[in-house]
């Protein structure tokens, strides 16, 4: 895509690079896909080839504020907070009364944690850009030629077009406070003023134009032509041709003699719980999570490579409680990029390691040496403290289990407190009762037969001759399966009283790394004390 962009300025040294999103709500990680991990990708490759370019990050905190029944229900008085809806999303105050409007208290779980999903990202928001004298006069030239505006957007709107004298701005309403239930009467662009009627509080005023809007249409085009962009991707609403944006850029060209930026479309990201998709996040449904909170889970790399690998216009759907399964899907990618696993398909090798390196912003760090399975992180979690001695121990059994061969760098350390960490945050919140480790202190009556009680007692035995390893364990669990000749009825019954005589009920996690994680000489005890019994 750079190269198309490229092709589509070819005399541009210095590209800029924009995205917009609106703090209507909770701030999802769908909206890190294209608006900052992909531009941002474009940005990084621009500067790979020699030209300059910079990412900004349109707020658009000057909408108004719709009063959904998910948004008022962030109040703790629901019914009084009716009052804020059509006021500019900057003006509804903060539902929590900790920060200073609902604009600051939804953007910072997404805006804290920017930084690590997207570099040098400029945040701009549009009621201080409205303040500016660039968009002021932007303003102006839209308003002054309204009537070639609105003869362009009518070609787009057969069904409903815009009237004569329309006049494409909302003014605030002095007296209420409202930007979304006004209408402009005329203006007085010398004075830069509007006079206005409002349908909420019948109030006809003049109001100060910078305290107000273009209509959407017009200030995202009024954007562009004032931060010069040349590139924005956009989201597949936008993307059905002669829709808003090809509509946008005509006036664009036409009206303010401006080349509309290049561009593409990307899919939507779904929101997931178990087997239910609940559908796209979304902002103001807050539908979704975000990004502070995926940090709690797993890496930032990880999520980054699952928006980099699938073709943008495909769709992704996430969801936390699959958060192993992200995280072994780039582990694997790691591996295959540093010849650590052989990987075939050519072509689908190239992808994958694109997108590595681009997670990377193409400074790949030199491989740690190792690196800590999620499950064997959840395993480990649940037996360890929470603190730098629980790291310490995990080590120590990662060591004498063989997993762990590799010298203990700093930066290996660090992964694994890492890992532990994010895996025990993940257990507390999403793991499935199998996942969740609790040994009783004495051992659980089980209910076996005299084959599955030999069975026990000849992997007891198999187990004390053994190096404590987690592939010795498994080469044990594999001759017992061929000596006996078990069944897949007898196999799933035997670990069923495993899991009993270890945790009290009938599943678990994978057996041999979670004994693997205990110690060798309780393992065979507590295994001899039931035949025993």
């Amino acid at each position: 895509m750079t190269t198309d962009l490229i092709t589509n300025w070819p005399d541009v040294q210095h590209f800029n690079c924009n995205c917009g999103i609106s703090v209507s709500g909770q701030q999802h990680v769908g909206r890190l896909r294209g608006e900052i991990v992909l531009t941002n990708a474009v940005v990084n490759e621009l500067k790979e080839r020699g030209f300059n370019a910079t990412h900004s990050l349109i707020l658009y905190t000057a909408d108004p504020w719709k009063g959904k029944k998910s948004q008022l229900n962030c109040f703790s008085d629901p019914d009084e907070a009716i009052k804020y809806i059509n006021w500019r999303l900057i003006d509804v105050p903060d539902p929590t009364n900790q920060y200073t409007s609902w604009v600051d208290h939804f953007w910072e779980a997404f805006g804290d944690p920017l930084p690590n999903f997207g570099r040098n990202i400029e945040i701009i928001r549009t009621h201080e850009f409205y303040q500016t004298e660039e968009m002021k006069q932007t303003i102006i030239k839209l308003i002054d030629k309204k009537e070639q505006v609105r003869t362009i957007l009518n070609k787009y709107r057969k069904d409903n077009p815009f009237p004569e004298n329309w006049i494409p701005f909302n003014p605030m309403c002095n007296h209420c406070n409202r930007i979304g239930t006004t209408t402009a009467l005329e203006v007085d662009l010398e004075e830069y003023r509007v006079h206005y009627h409002c349908s909420t509080c019948q109030k006809d005023d003049w109001s100060d134009m910078k305290f107000g809007k273009l209509t959407w249409r017009l200030e995202w085009l009024a954007i562009w032509h004032v931060l010069n962009v040349h590139f924005e991707p956009y989201g597949k609403d936008h993307a059905t041709p002669g829709g808003s944006r090809d509509s946008c850029i005509e006036v664009l060209q036409t009206v303010l003699q401006h080349p509309g930026p290049f561009g593409f479309w990307n899919e939507w990201v779904g929101y997931s719980e178990g087997r239910t998709d609940h559908g796209d996040m979304t902002s103001s449904g807050f539908i979704g999570f975000t990004p502070t909170k995926w940090l709690e889970y797993s890496e930032t790399e990880v999520l980054k490579y699952l928006f980099l690998k699938p073709p943008p216009k495909r769709r992704i759907v996430l969801g936390l409680d699959k958060i192993p399964s992200y995280v072994a899907e780039y582990d694997k990618a790691q591996r295959i990029y540093y010849e650590l696993e052989p990987f075939e398909d050519n072509a689908e090798l190239q992808n994958i390691r694109r997108s590595y390196e681009i997670v990377f912003y193409n400074d790949i760090p030199k491989y740690r040496g190792f690196q800590l399975d999620y499950f064997h992180a959840i395993i480990l979690s649940q037996l360890v403290p929470r603190s730098e001695q629980g790291t310490k121990q995990a080590i120590n059994k990662l060591q004498a289990t063989e997993i762990l061969t590799s010298p203990l760098t700093k930066n290996v350390e660090q992964h694994i407190h890492t890992r532990l960490t994010q895996a025990r945050k993940w257990v507390s919140d999403y793991a499935p009762a199998h996942l969740r480790i609790n040994i009783p202190e004495e051992v659980p009556r089980t209910q076996s037969d005299e084959k599955t009680t030999s069975l026990v007692q000849y992997l007891a035995t198999e187990l004390a001759s053994i190096k404590w390893t987690e592939e010795e364990i498994k080469q044990a669990m594999i001759s017992l399966r061929e000596n006996f000749k078990l069944s897949r009825k007898e196999i799933a019954r035997f670990f069923e009283v495993l899991y009993q005589i270890f945790l009290g009920r009938s599943q678990g996690p994978r057996f041999a790394p979670f004994i693997a994680a205990l110690d060798k000489e309780w393992v065979i005890s507590r295994m001899k004390e039931v035949i025993s019994s």
